[in-house]
């Protein structure tokens, strides 16, 4: 028996009408995808131009026009991981940014835990992408392990070794704060 290549069917967005519907339609969801990927907006923005582009490119090849959703989904989290693995992020998450504000606001108190903050920064910038990218959604966004994991597309194990490299890394690096 024979094999043949799946039919595909030409989707009603072929038009730049209709496609600029189906934009419309799915931005919300393009976007949601990228920001928990990326965590910063101008990635995020950047990954959903992309995926876009990506799917006004490719659109002869979709073979089904009512899985579109599914399919810009998965475009928008592989050019997010994409640009994880080629550092492509426009910013670092800064981890003041999630560091609660304290009752001292003495100058010498502020200063002190911003050079904390900026050196901690620095450390995480040396780290590999994705074992940043696993510190940060582990201890800044407080995701469980399997969150994590199912985030960056790692097993679990995978995830765990990671992060314990990470906080043995910044222990050592930051010891001097102590």
């Amino acid at each position: 028996m024979p094999l043949h290549a799946p039919t595909t069917v030409s989707p009603p967005s072929a038009d730049p009408t209709a496609f600029a519907s189906v934009v419309r339609r799915h931005t919300p969801l393009v976007r949601a995808t990228a920001m928990r990927l990326r965590h910063c907006r101008a990635d995020a923005d950047d990954v959903v131009q992309e995926t876009f582009l990506a799917a006004w490119t490719h659109l002869e090849s979709i073979v089904d026009p009512e899985a579109i959703g599914a399919w810009l989904v998965t475009t928008a989290r592989r050019r997010s991981y994409d640009r994880l693995r080629r550092g492509g992020s426009s910013a670092i998450r800064w981890v003041d940014e999630s560091t609660p504000a304290t009752e001292d606001h003495a100058p010498t108190g502020v200063a002190e835990r911003s050079s904390l903050a900026d050196a901690a920064s620095a450390v995480l910038a040396t780290m590999p992408a994705v074992q940043r990218w696993c510190w940060e959604l582990r201890h800044l966004d407080e995701l469980p392990y399997r969150e994590v994991a199912a985030a960056v597309g790692l097993p679990v194990s995978t995830v765990r070794g990671m992060l314990v490299r990470a906080r043995s890394t910044l222990a050592r690096e930051l010891a001097g704060w102590r």
